[in-house]
């Protein structure tokens, strides 16, 4: 075999090895409880105040996961049954080291709510449920806006003369991944143990990408 010959086997046989190294390190997503985007689009423009009535923009989401869900905290059901699910979830990747890269991941609650939602009165109802949480509101266009990003709907009713007034929303878990990006959205129900299992499949892809 002369030297050109020789040139083009290697040339393949590298070929092949990066192709098959690269079909071993894949992680199959097929079987998710939610939907992960193949190419998961990042947040912009994000204009909100968290609890402490401090500005929070997209950085807050870098280099860490965070599950995001929108709602209010006079919900009634939805709301405060999903954050005993995300408590659960937050647990088991945090304290009881699923997650074995130790990447960070926190919760944060988005109100849609901010007449009756306010910094202080968030930060005690998301504490409640777990003492890590966070909470952010805004003006109504900045969480309109963020929750366009994260495919979140809701409606708030003309008429809010009654204290307590009901507000409508979806119900998903919003993953977003350490680049600041929508990585996967979880729509009910909603188990535990799924969503913990969907986490280390995504982060053990997201590392591997």
């Amino acid at each position: 075999m002369n030297k050109a010959a020789m040139a083009v086997v290697a040339i393949v046989a590298i070929t092949a090895g990066v192709w098959f190294g690269s079909q071993q390190n894949k992680v199959d997503l097929s079987n998710l409880s939610g939907f992960s985007f193949p190419q998961p689009a990042l947040l912009k423009d994000i204009d909100l105040i968290n609890y402490d009535s401090e500005r929070l923009t997209e950085e807050y989401f870098k280099d860490q996961w965070t599950f995001v869900y929108v709602g209010y905290t006079k919900c009634p059901d939805a709301c405060p049954e999903t954050l005993l699910t995300l408590n659960r979830i937050n647990t088991l990747i945090n304290e009881d080291q699923v997650n074995e890269d130790q990447t960070q991941v926190n919760t944060l609650l988005v109100s849609v709510d901010p007449e009756r939602d306010t910094p202080s009165h968030l930060k005690d109802y998301v504490k409640f449920f777990n003492e890590g949480f966070h909470a952010a509101t805004g003006t109504p266009d900045k969480i309109k806006h963020f929750a366009d990003q994260v495919s979140a709907l809701y409606a708030l009713p003309e008429d809010r003369s009654d204290p307590n007034y009901l507000v409508d929303h979806s119900s998903s878990i919003v993953l977003i991944n350490p680049d600041g990006a929508v990585q996967a959205i979880f729509t009910p129900p909603q188990e535990v143990e799924a969503l913990v299992n969907d986490f280390e499949l995504l982060n053990t892809h997201y590392q591997s990408s």
